[in-house]
């Protein structure tokens, strides 16, 4: 089972130096979950680069300035002052990355969402829901986000399957899925279906399931029924109005 943790943020423009620093105040927010979770490096992006440690500043900086001249010169105008974004693995090669789990961190400030996507996570961590729990109190620590949502993918009967694509509830909101964050304080019986609440920051982390397995039909339904809940407490965002 794959798990993509997403958080929602206010947006900013930042410059290929604001972009590391933020970069750098992220990760050091999950960097004490797990050992594989302290060191990242930037994504090749081609065969002729090479993937340069995070704490390497200035070859980071000059690594993002550089893809936003290549994006510029492929669609002109795409990329203006404070444009930047930033995709990490943490693993400097492919087979200690696909020994890690394929982890991946992609951070885009001009549209605010941030995804960490964990790979094989039940073969490789003991207590999975306990790490994804971490690494969510960890990154919704981060006062600019307002929602926050994980996404599940899984082999289901020799078929591909994801939460977002085949067992939400809604097609015009967000889901929350396995587990989340919404911006506002909560109390248990406002939410009785989750599994858990805990108040964080100005906000609440909620588990939906405790193991949310998509070929599991008590945990998805709980899952959807966790996040009807919110829809009737107005906290699941709309995305599409049409739809209503």
């Amino acid at each position: 089972m794959n798990a993509t943790l997403i958080c929602h943020f206010s947006s900013q423009s930042l410059t290929p130096a604001q972009m590391w620093e933020d970069t750098s105040t992220w990760v050091a927010r999950i960097a004490n979950t797990h050992p594989d979770f302290e060191t990242w490096w930037t994504v090749p992006r081609g065969p002729r680069d090479d993937a340069i440690p995070l704490a390497q500043r200035e070859k980071v900086v000059a690594h993002i300035q550089k893809a936003n001249t290549q994006l510029d010169q492929e669609f002109p105008g795409s990329i203006g002052e404070g444009s930047s974004s930033i995709h990490l693995t943490n693993a400097a090669t492919d087979a200690e990355w696909a020994k890690r789990g394929k982890v991946s961190l992609a951070i885009h400030p001009g549209s605010g969402i941030l995804r960490l996507r964990l790979g094989r996570i039940q073969e490789l961590y003991p207590t999975p829901t306990t790490l994804v729990w971490s690494l969510l109190q960890g990154l919704t620590s981060n006062s600019r986000v307002t929602f926050a949502q994980t996404n599940v993918l899984q082999k289901v009967a020799g078929s591909i399957m994801t939460y977002s694509g085949d067992r939400r509830v809604f097609r015009h909101r967000e889901y929350l899925g396995w587990m989340g964050y919404v911006d506002a304080p909560l109390a248990a019986d406002q939410l009785p279906q989750a599994a858990r609440l805990e108040r964080h920051g100005r906000g609440t982390l909620i588990l939906a399931t405790e193991a949310l397995g998509l070929g599991d039909r008590v945990a998805v339904e709980q899952a959807n029924r966790t996040e009807i809940g919110l829809a009737e407490l107005g906290l699941l965002p709309v995305t599409d109005s049409r739809l209503m």
